[in-house]
C-alpha cells in the first residue's frame, strides 16, 4: 500500500486554478494545492473535500460532531504567514502581526462576527477576516 498526502483542498481552489480536471475554465489565479505536485509522485493523493464549497466543509464538520471552534475557524492561507506580512519578512514584523490577528480575531470573537449566519435573508458575521502588515509609516 503507497503512503497517502491528504490535502484540504475545496472546490473554489480548483474552479481558480482551472485544474487539470477542469481544463475549459480560465485560470484566476494559482492555488499551491492545485496542479503543483509533480507526476511521479511516490504516494496516493487524498482529497476528500475537493468538491465541496466552504459552507458544505462546515455542515460536514458540524454533521461530524467536530467542536464548533474548529468548524468555524477562519481560513488560514496556506503559504503561511508570510503571505500577511508585506514587505520584509523578519521575526519581529511576524510577531507584530500575530499580535494584530489576536487582537482581531478577540475583538469580532467578542461581537460575535466570527460565524457567518443568515437571518431574515441578510448575512451576519464575517466569511473571512484577517490582519495584514504593511511596510506604511504613518501617523493619524
Amino acid at each position: 500500500m503507497p503512503p497517502f498526502l491528504v490535502q484540504g483542498t475545496i472546490y473554489p481552489d480548483v474552479v481558480e486554478s482551472s485544474a487539470p480536471d477542469r481544463s475549459k475554465a480560465q485560470r484566476i489565479k494559482t492555488h499551491h494545492n492545485v496542479g503543483g505536485l509533480p507526476q511521479n509522485m511516490t504516494f496516493e493523493l487524498v482529497e476528500p473535500l475537493r468538491y465541496l464549497f466552504k459552507d458544505e466543509v462546515r455542515l460536514v464538520g458540524q454533521a461530524l460532531g467536530l467542536p464548533p471552534e474548529m468548524v468555524w475557524r477562519q481560513p488560514f492561507p496556506g503559504p503561511g504567514l508570510a503571505v500577511r506580512c508585506l514587505g520584509e519578512v523578519t521575526a519581529e514584523r511576524l510577531q507584530r502581526l500575530r499580535h494584530a490577528d489576536a487582537i482581531l480575531t478577540s475583538e469580532l470573537a467578542t461581537a460575535n462576527l466570527l460565524r457567518m449566519s443568515t437571518t431574515e435573508n441578510q448575512l451576519a458575521g464575517t466569511a473571512q477576516a484577517f490582519a495584514v502588515l504593511l511596510p506604511v509609516q504613518s501617523v493619524g
